[in-house]
C-alpha cells in the first residue's frame, strides 16, 4: 500500500515583542517531532515585516501519523504557543486531494473509545 504525505500549516499573529521567545519555542518543538514517527519534515518560519508572522507546518508520511501526532502531548505545547495570538490562527491540514482546518483538528484529539 502507498502511503499519502499529509501536511500541518499553522500560521498566527504574534506581539512583535514575543517573536523571538516563540519561534524558540517552536524550534524546540520541531527538533523534536524531526525525530518521530513518520515525520517528513518540520520547519518554522518567521516573518517580522509582516506583523510578527509565525509559521509552522509539518509532514508526515501517512494521516495516522499526523493524527497520533495531534494527540501527543508536545502538540499541546504548540497549542499553548498559539494562545500568544494577536489574531486566531490559521490552521491548514493537507490531506491528499482535499485540505481541512480546525474541524479536523477537534476530531483528532478526540480520545480513542
Amino acid at each position: 500500500m502507498m502511503s499519502t504525505r499529509v501536511r500541518m500549516t499553522i500560521e498566527w499573529l504574534v506581539p512583535i515583542g514575543q517573536t523571538r521567545p516563540i519561534t524558540m519555542a517552536l524550534h524546540s518543538v520541531a527538533a523534536e517531532t524531526r525525530g518521530s514517527h513518520g515525520c517528513v519534515s518540520c520547519s518554522v518560519e518567521t516573518d517580522i515585516s509582516n506583523r510578527g508572522t509565525v509559521r509552522y507546518c509539518e509532514s508526515w508520511l501517512t494521516e495516522e501519523d499526523l493524527r497520533e501526532r495531534v494527540r501527543s502531548d508536545t502538540f499541546g505545547h504548540i497549542m499553548a504557543l498559539m494562545e500568544n495570538s494577536s489574531d486566531p490562527p490559521r490552521i491548514e491540514f493537507k490531506l491528499g486531494d482535499h485540505t481541512r482546518g480546525l474541524d479536523y483538528l477537534d476530531e483528532a484529539r478526540e480520545p480513542i473509545s
